[in-house]
C-alpha cells in the first residue's frame, strides 16, 4: 500500500511537469513575434548588402529604391534583371556565364522611363562595394565582372570597390568565424581573415570606430514580418518572422542609421538558426557607430511559389515585378524601413571638431580603398599618393571628393603606396600631418570552379555517369549518386575535371 501511494506521487508531479512542457510548446507555436519598433532613423540613409540571391536582392532593393539607399554591398551576386526570363536563365548565364551587361543598363532604362524604380540618376551618389572569390564556383567571377561592369556604367569608379583578387568559396566572408575559406558548404559562411561585413560598411559611410571585442552589447529583436505584407507572407516567400540588431543608443533613440541584410540561399534561419543574423560580422560593428542591421527573412515552399532553397527573388517567382519598387518582397521591406524610422527626429548634422584621419583599408591587384572620418566645416577633400620609396605626393582626384571614401584605381600589383589626406576650408586646403600606407595584392591565380548537383555537372560535360554513380570527367574522380541531392566542387584540370577546390596556393 504504501509502495503504491508512493508511486501515485511518483507520477503525479512528471504528469503536472509532461501538461506545463505541453502548454509551454503550444505557446511557442502559437504566440507571434512581435511588432517591428521605430527608432529615430532617416530612411534616407538606408544601405543594402546581400549574399548570393541576396546580393542579386541587394543590387534590385538599391536600384529601385535609389532615392533613399546611399549604398550597395553585393557578396557574389549578378546585374540587374538578369534573370528575367526565369529560372532557366537564372541558373546558366546568371550563376555560370557572362551576362551582358549593356542587357541590365537596358533593364534599368526601360524601368526607369515606366515609373517602376527611382531616377537612375540618383545611382550617381551611391557608395558600392562588390566581391567574389575567385574559387566560387557558384556565382562564377565572371557575373560579378558583368556586375561592376553594369553598375560603373552609372556609378563613378572611384566610388565602386571591387575585391576579386581572394580565393574564397561560395559564401559571407567573415575575419574569423565560419568554415574554411575556399569551401562551399552550408551555412555559407567562411573564415577567411577578412572583415567583409566592416570592409563593406566603411567603403559605404567612410571610416567607423573600431568594432566592440568579444559579444555584442546591442540587442538582436525577432519581429513580425507579416505585417508588411499585403498578402500571406508565404505566398511571396517571406518568412513570418524577421531579426533586427539593435545598438544600446538606437534603442534609447539616439539618432541611427540602417543597414539591410539579405541573407543568401539555405542561410534563412529556418536553415541556419541563429549563424547568419548573428554571425555574419555585421553586429559587431554596428554597436559603437549608431547602425541598426535589419536582417529580413525568406522561407523554403515548394507548394506557391517553388522556391525550395528560400532564396531572395531575382528570377520572378513571386511575380514578374520582383526587381520593382512594386515587387512584393522589395515592397514589404521598403515597409519594413518606414516603420524602423517611425521616430525619426530631423536635427543638424555636426561633424567632429578633430582632422579627418585616412585610413587603407584594403587592395586589390590594382586598386586601393580608402576610407576616412568627416571633418568639421570641409568643403570636400583632396588625396595625394606616393609609392613607398618616394617623398613625393602627388594628387589622386581631379575634383574634390564630397564624401568619406574613394577607390583609388590603375595601380601595380605587390606595390606599396602611402596616401595623404588633403581637406579643403573656406580658407583653403590642409594637408593632414598623418600618411597611410598599403601594399596591393599579387594578380588573380588562375582558377575555373564549378559547384553544383551532379545531374548539372554531367548535363553540362564536366561528369559521367556509370551504373547510377557519377564521376568526373578527365579524372574519374568519384562523385557520388547521380542525384540532384549530391553537390560537388569540381575545377578544371587542364581539359579534364576534378574534385574539390582549385589549388593555387593563394588563400
Amino acid at each position: 500500500m504504501n509502495e503504491h501511494l508512493s508511486a501515485s506521487n511518483g507520477i503525479r508531479p512528471r504528469i503536472f511537469q509532461l501538461l506545463k512542457l505541453l502548454l509551454l510548446l503550444l505557446y511557442a507555436v502559437t504566440a507571434s513575434a512581435a511588432p517591428l519598433p521605430g527608432y529615430n532613423v532617416d530612411i534616407n540613409t538606408t544601405s543594402v548588402s546581400g549574399v548570393s540571391s541576396g546580393g542579386y536582392m541587394a543590387l534590385q532593393f538599391g536600384t529601385a529604391h535609389s532615392d533613399i539607399v546611399s549604398g550597395v554591398g553585393v557578396f557574389a551576386g549578378g546585374p540587374y534583371r538578369c534573370a528575367a526570363d526565369g529560372v532557366n536563365a537564372a541558373l546558366g548565364p546568371c550563376m555560370q556565364g557572362q551576362p551582358d551587361p549593356l542587357q541590365a543598363i537596358a533593364e534599368i532604362e526601360t524601368a526607369a522611363a515606366n515609373g517602376s524604380i527611382a531616377a537612375p540618376s540618383n545611382l550617381l551618389r551611391q557608395q558600392v562595394w562588390l566581391f567574389s572569390g575567385y574559387k566560387d564556383g557558384v556565382v562564377r567571377q565572371s557575373v560579378m565582372n558583368s556586375l561592376y561592369d553594369a553598375v560603373t556604367h552609372y556609378v563613378p569608379h572611384t566610388q565602386v570597390y571591387y575585391q576579386d583578387t581572394l580565393g574564397t568559396g561560395h559564401a559571407m566572408i567573415t575575419q574569423q568565424y565560419g568554415a574554411e575559406c575556399s569551401l562551399t558548404d552550408a551555412p555559407f559562411i567562411n573564415d577567411c581573415d577578412y572583415d567583409g561585413a566592416g570592409l563593406l560598411l566603411q567603403h559605404l559611410y567612410g571610416k567607423l570606430t573600431a568594432p566592440v571585442a568579444g559579444v555584442s552589447a546591442g540587442e538582436i529583436i525577432a519581429f513580425d514580418q507579416s505585417a508588411f505584407t499585403a498578402q500571406d507572407s508565404r505566398s511571396i516567400g517571406l518568412a513570418k518572422q524577421g531579426y533586427l540588431y539593435v545598438p544600446q543608443a538606437c534603442a534609447q533613440q539616439q539618432s541611427c542609421r540602417v543597414h539591410v541584410v539579405f541573407h543568401g540561399c539555405r542561410q534563412n534561419a529556418d536553415e541556419v538558426d541563429d549563424a547568419f543574423y548573428r554571425n555574419a560580422g555585421y553586429n559587431q560593428w554596428a554597436d559603437n557607430n549608431g547602425i541598426i542591421i535589419l536582417y529580413p527573412q525568406t522561407q523554403a515552399t515548394r507548394t506557391g511559389p517553388f522556391n525550395p532553397r528560400g532564396c531572395w527573388d531575382w528570377w520572378g517567382y513571386s511575380g514578374a515585378d520582383f526587381a520593382y519598387r512594386n515587387g512584393a518582397q522589395i515592397h514589404a521591406v521598403r515597409n519594413m524601413l518606414k516603420q524602423l524610422s517611425q521616430s525619426y527626429r530631423p536635427t543638424e548634422s555636426i561633424s567632429p571638431a578633430k582632422p579627418p584621419a585616412l585610413l587603407a583599408i584594403d587592395a586589390t591587384a590594382t586598386s586601393v580603398s580608402l576610407v576616412w572620418n568627416p571633418g568639421r566645416n570641409r568643403s570636400g577633400y583632396q588625396l595625394y599618393r606616393a609609392t613607398d620609396n618616394s617623398d613625393r605626393f602627388e594628387p589622386v582626384n581631379l575634383n574634390p571628393v564630397n564624401g568619406n571614401s574613394y577607390v583609388d584605381r590603375g595601380l601595380s600589383p605587390a606595390t606599396a603606396y602611402r596616401y595623404r589626406l588633403g581637406f579643403i576650408t573656406d580658407t583653403g586646403e590642409e594637408l593632414a600631418s598623418d600618411t597611410t600606407t598599403i601594399t596591393t595584392r599579387s594578380p588573380v591565380a588562375s582558377c575555373d570552379p564549378y559547384y553544383s548537383n551532379n545531374i548539372t555537372h554531367v548535363s553540362a560535360g564536366r561528369a559521367q555517369v556509370w551504373f547510377g554513380l557519377t564521376f568526373a570527367r578527365g579524372s574519374w574522380d568519384y562523385m557520388g549518386l547521380w542525384s540532384l541531392f549530391s553537390e560537388t566542387a569540381l575545377f578544371r584540370d587542364g581539359d579534364g575535371f576534378q574534385v574539390g577546390v582549385c589549388d593555387t596556393g593563394k588563400k
